[in-house]
């Protein structure tokens, strides 16, 4: 008799603990069990690893970023602030005020032979105040600077005996500008006559019109001494720049019709006043190292080219052929110009429109960053290159906080 083989016999099945009816069959394949992940915290000695790889890699690319972003100054418009990084800039506390500076300027030019002096530490006589220029007062040109010869004299220690008496005054020739108001007429008559404005001596409008100041170039002592007596008034520097800025509201209402037709007086005397407490600065401005004053220092000279640095914020650009000395008094000069630039707004457009070929004349002659370059001057970086140039410092900012974070 023929028997079946025995069926195949049906999954074993596997109840739930507790058990039940409706339970389903596993197979026992199924009843492996996956191991529970579980979170493994670092070694110690896996988190030095990872410090010590964040290390090496700090070591290389920091000095690598900086050797790039110090090598593009060369060749691409870059960030002031950068120029920290510069071999060739100057590294003085005030330079360091432009690490908040991220306006765009134009790249630095190869580096040219040093300066034939060395520069010197300068210091403010007799003030604080940050300066401004002077205006001619009856001619759209200033006077020619006379140089002299001799011995320089040191700044008095007190009030010199030379101190003139009257004090020289602006415009002390005689008032004739064929002006195109009554009124005009009227308020230089009125400004040249009141002490708020002859007990300020404004050294921005004396060495443009007046005779005497002009004439006392020839002689060093007086010079000297009427130097020292700008800087040294019985009304304080705050009150004079005030006065001055009373005077240049005043002029600009009653001169209206002669500053809109060009007078040449009215618009030369406005800058002038505009100009008081740079110029005030730029006058006083002493070479410690031989206690003299750096204007008589520029008229002692041999040839005016430092002269013509003082004519700079009336808008009157330097001569062809200016060879300024490369002392430090021009380099002091200078920074008080580009200081101001940055926050005297408006009412330094004639220094601002000749500011920057003077300072590239200047670093031909003496060096690159002998003379500041300024936002202003700097506005026609292309808008190509300043995006380009902006925006790729925060991109390697960005680069290297990724591979930073990699690790």
């Amino acid at each position: 008799m023929f028997t079946p083989p025995p069926s195949p016999l049906p999954p074993t099945t596997i109840l739930e603990k507790d058990g039940g009816y409706f339970d389903l069959p596993r197979n026992h394949d199924d009843l492996e069990s996956t191991p529970p992940l579980e979170c493994v915290a670092d070694t110690p000695a896996e988190r030095k690893r990872t410090i010590g790889r964040r290390i090496k890699l700090a070591v290389l690319l920091v000095p690598l970023t900086l050797v790039l972003i110090t090598a593009s100054t060369r060749v691409l418009a870059h960030p002031r602030a950068l120029d920290v990084l510069s071999p060739n800039a100057p590294h003085t506390v005030a330079d360091w005020g432009t690490l908040l500076d991220w306006t765009p300027h134009k790249r630095h030019s190869d580096p040219l032979p040093l300066p034939r002096q060395l520069a010197t530490t300068v210091a403010l006589a007799g003030t604080t105040q940050s300066a401004t220029l002077a205006a001619s007062a009856s001619s759209s040109a200033a006077p020619a600077p006379v140089a002299t010869t001799g011995a320089i004299p040191t700044i008095p220690s007190a009030q010199p005996l030379a101190l003139p008496t009257p004090f020289p005054q602006p415009f002390d020739g005689s008032i004739d500008a064929n002006f195109s108001s009554t009124s005009c007429e009227a308020f230089f008559l009125n400004m040249t006559a009141a002490p708020a404005f002859r007990q300020c001596r404004p050294f921005s409008l004396l060495q443009q019109s007046s005779s005497e100041f002009t004439n006392a170039q020839s002689n060093l002592t007086l010079l000297n001494a009427i130097v020292w007596g700008t800087c040294n008034t019985d009304l304080s520097a705050v009150v004079c720049t005030s006065n001055m800025a009373w005077f240049a509201s005043a002029l600009q209402s009653s001169c209206a019709a002669d500053i809109k037709n060009g007078n040449a007086m009215a618009m030369g005397t406005l800058q002038g006043l505009q100009a008081f407490p740079l110029m005030l600065t730029a006058g006083c401005l002493a070479d410690q190292v031989t206690n003299t004053y750096c204007y008589v220092e520029a008229a002692q000279n041999q040839s005016p080219s430092d002269l013509y640095f003082y004519q700079l914020p009336m808008g009157l650009p330097l001569p062809n052929g200016t060879q300024p000395s490369c002392s430090s008094c021009v380099k002091s000069l200078m920074s008080a110009y580009a200081s101001a630039l940055h926050t005297g707004g408006s009412a330094l457009s004639g220094l601002r429109g000749v500011y920057e070929a003077a300072a590239e004349a200047a670093e031909g002659q003496c060096g690159t960053g002998y003379a500041q370059a300024t936002a202003g001057a700097e506005g026609a970086v292309a808008n190509g290159a300043r995006g380009v140039v902006v925006w790729s410092w925060p991109l390697v900012v960005v680069g290297v906080a990724a591979m930073w974070s990699a690790l």
